[in-house]
């Protein structure tokens, strides 16, 4: 996975225009970014701290997105996200999808089940 799309991932659903106000950068920096240039040393810094993602994972792709990331073994947590995908997820759009399944595959295991079991088909 390259620059561009790691920048892609933390985007998310938002406008370039949004991510460039919350970073604080212009926008021209992203697009520059999202064509494929290496980021700056200043971006990486700034996009750890608004958004606490971590820089070895933005640099290099490896490690955990989000810095000191915490996660819950509390079943209600995971029962409340399958619920939530339940309702949701035949009104996304494909690209919707994948960017979900990308994210929570490797972090939720039972997201793996959920889509195994057929919940995630549309129809």
């Amino acid at each position: 996975m390259d620059y561009k799309t790691r920048i892609k991932i933390i985007k998310g659903s938002r406008t370039i225009k949004e991510l460039a106000n919350i970073l604080g950068v212009p926008v021209t920096t992203l697009h520059t970014y999202l064509n494929g240039r290496e980021p700056s040393v200043r971006f990486v810094n700034r996009v750890h701290e608004k958004l606490n993602v971590n820089p070895e994972w933005l640099i290099t792709g490896r490690g955990m997105i989000y810095k000191n990331e915490v996660f819950s073994d509390d079943d209600t947590t995971i029962k409340n996200i399958i619920a939530f995908l339940h309702s949701s997820w035949p009104q996304w759009t494909q690209k919707e999808r994948c960017w979900f399944e990308m994210h929570f595959r490797r972090n939720f295991p039972e997201f793996e089940t959920w889509l195994i079991n057929n919940h995630g088909l549309a129809d």
